[in-house]
């Protein structure tokens, strides 16, 4: 096998509410084994990927009242003794609170389950056509205040600051939920478990292969500790990603197949969230997963998707999602402000590209889509 050859394995899974792509680079397996030996391996690994998926679902699942989040929201006001994964996730979705001025929040299950996110996603009713407008930028900024009415009087800082949460001298994790608060983490579930996912398979486990985790569009890049075993010191991995274009509200991609733009990663992790792809139909319009914890239901913005780099997946997820309710014009001054590599696409279908972005940016010509 050619030194510069890059041999790719793609296992295909589905949990967690996601489909779930993972693309191996097993070039250094050519030489020494046979095709039926490579095989062997990767469905040993994808029966591995498949058991953490199926931990993690049973720990974060909030369509499951057996697991154990949602053990967690039915025991509220006592301490309750949770897993070190729930652990760490509910502490990092503590964090980006107050990294998000409270706009990004672990507590909005209830406003959720309003909007009728109740079940899994691919059950949710979903209309053709809409029986009223789907508003374009200009119509939403300038009916915001009408569609999202007062301002809750509940501060999302001071809720999350009654979060308790310890862990006690023989190793075990607790949480304290106050009464009236309900948990939904599965925004930084996804891009913490492909997270998790590549930095197993690059580095925890024996063969240590380069890979990219896609976790129903957030990505992470798993690079092994001694890249030599990888021919990486050489001949270093780069990972092409596409940023697709939109989805219509008939829940297909907008216009034509070609890509936004496509970026370059030779680690790190890449998100993409947005008011396009998980809407549903309930109570006579369209809602979506993004909720605005001032308002307590979906956010209406101009911005309809936003794709960020970062250095792992959950802070690329977190962030992305606080480009969409900050709105185009905050989201790029934020963004440049903090030197965060990000696309933005807004609702008349225009590309903005933060200035951090472009060492990234394979295909930077196309503008608009």
């Amino acid at each position: 096998m050619n030194k510069n050859t890059k041999k790719l394995a793609t296992l295909k899974l589905t949990a967690i509410g996601c489909h779930i792509q993972i693309t191996l680079n097993i070039a250094k397996w050519g030489t020494p084994y046979s095709q039926a030996v490579i095989d062997q391996k990767i469905e040993l690994l994808t029966i591995e990927a498949q058991q953490h998926l199926a931990r993690w679902e049973h720990i974060f699942s909030r369509f499951d009242e057996t697991s154990e989040l949602m053990r967690l929201n039915n025991h509220i006001d006592q301490w309750t003794e949770v897993s070190a994964e729930l652990f760490e996730v509910l502490g990092r979705a503590i964090y980006f609170v107050a990294e998000t001025q409270g706009l990004i929040t672990p507590t909005l299950l209830k406003p959720l389950w309003a909007a009728g996110y109740r079940q899994s996603f691919e059950t949710l009713p979903k209309m053709a056509t809409p029986s009223i407008p789907v508003m374009t930028s200009s119509a939403a900024v300038n009916a915001t205040p009408c569609l999202q009415d007062t301002p809750s009087t509940n501060n999302p800082n001071q809720q999350v600051n009654d979060i308790q949460r310890r862990r006690l001298a023989d190793g075990q994790y607790q949480v304290y939920l106050p009464a009236g608060m309900a948990l939904d983490l599965n925004g930084y579930v996804k891009g913490w478990c492909a997270m998790q996912l590549a930095e197993y398979i690059s580095r925890s486990h024996d063969w240590q292969l380069s890979c990219l985790v896609d976790m129903g569009g957030d990505m992470a890049v798993g690079v092994p500790i001694n890249q030599a075993l990888d021919n990486a010191i050489d001949n270093p991995m780069i990972w092409g990603v596409a940023i697709a274009k939109p989805y219509g509200v008939d829940g297909e991609h907008m216009q034509d197949d070609q890509d936004v733009a496509i970026l370059s990663l030779k680690s790190g992790a890449v998100a993409t969230s947005g008011q396009d792809y998980r809407r549903w139909w309930h109570e006579g319009r369209w809602q979506h997963h993004l909720i605005h914890p001032h308002y307590s239901r979906p956010v209406i913005s101009d911005v309809l998707t936003a794709t960020v780099v970062a250095a792992d997946t959950v802070t690329a997820e977190v962030y992305a999602k606080y480009c969409v309710l900050l709105g185009v014009t905050e989201a790029m001054v934020w963004l440049n402000k903090h030197h965060i590599a990000a696309l933005l696409i807004d609702t008349n279908n225009q590309v903005l590209l933060s200035t951090a972005i472009e060492p990234n940016l394979i295909k930077p010509s196309l503008a608009v889509i």
